[in-house]
């Protein structure tokens, strides 16, 4: 087993890179860094906020649905294997989630004006939720988020 140091939050844009949703060379392209990331000793976890995106995209897709759906299944069900590579963190969508979401969490602005300038989804904002909360109950000190999106990793 790995000693993982860091804990890294993976983003509905590397998720829908590495079920294909790109192609066939993106996803190995992104297959090859997480193996890296694993190697290096990184902990993974799917934020719930991705895997609603990802499903959402999948859905608007015109072709494709299915074997990206099916891909997307086989990477949750691997959060159940002896040695997972990710885990699925439950989180609790309360008041407490919500003001932080309109609050912006860490980035600050507000959620309005994230949204408004073009800078950041509910989506993104969610996530970063979701990493603040898990930072807070759990042993971590760091956690990074691992996105496509260069505005989003600018509050990794």
């Amino acid at each position: 087993m790995h000693i993982r140091k860091t804990v890294v939050f993976v983003d509905s844009s590397v998720l829908m890179r590495l079920i294909g949703m790109d192609g066939d060379a993106a996803a190995r392209e992104i297959a090859e860094q997480l193996d890296e990331r694993i190697a290096a000793g990184q902990q993974f976890v799917i934020p719930v906020t991705a895997i609603v995106e990802v499903g959402n995209r999948i859905a608007q897709q015109s072709s494709n649905r299915r074997n990206h759906a099916e891909r997307l299944q086989a990477v949750l069900r691997a959060a159940h294997d002896a040695d997972p590579p990710w885990i699925i963190r439950a989180v609790t969508l309360d008041q407490q989630f919500i003001q932080e979401l309109l609050d912006g969490n860490s980035t600050g602005s507000d959620l309005v004006t994230l949204i408004g300038d073009g800078r950041l989804g509910t989506g993104d904002v969610a996530l970063l939720v979701e990493r603040d909360q898990f930072l807070r109950e759990t042993a971590y000190v760091r956690a990074e988020v691992w996105s496509l999106d260069q505005e989003l990793t600018a509050y990794s």
